[in-house]
C-alpha cells in the first residue's frame, strides 16, 4: 500500500505548476499603479493601508497578484457594493476588489 501512496504523491506534485517564488511585479510598482488609480479618479481622502502578495492556487483560480487595500471603502459602480481595494496582476493590469 505504501508504494502506491508514494507514487500517487509523486504524480500529483509532478503535474502541479512550479512557482518561481518571487513576484515578477515588484511591490513598489503595484503600489504606484494603485496610487495612480486613486489620483486618476481624483480620490484624495483614501490611501493604501495594506498590500499582500497572493500566489495562484494550486488547482487554478486567480493568477498571482498583489492585493492592495484602501483605508476606507469607496462606493462601487454597482449599487449597494463597496470597493475595498485593487487586485494588481503581474502584467500591471488590475481589477477593483468589491464586497
Amino acid at each position: 500500500m505504501k508504494p502506491q501512496i508514494l507514487a500517487l504523491f509523486l504524480l500529483v506534485f509532478a503535474i502541479l505548476p512550479i512557482h518561481a517564488g518571487a513576484p515578477t511585479l515588484k511591490a513598489a510598482e503595484a503600489a504606484a499603479i494603485a496610487q495612480g488609480d486613486l489620483e486618476n479618479r481624483q480620490i484624495t481622502d483614501v490611501h493604501i493601508v495594506e498590500m499582500r502578495f497572493k500566489e495562484a492556487g494550486l488547482l487554478g483560480g486567480e493568477p498571482d497578484h498583489w492585493e492592495v487595500m484602501w483605508s476606507k471603502e469607496i462606493p462601487a459602480q454597482t449599487e449597494g457594493r463597496k470597493e475595498i481595494g485593487l487586485k494588481v496582476k503581474m502584467d500591471g493590469t488590475y481589477s477593483r476588489s468589491v464586497r
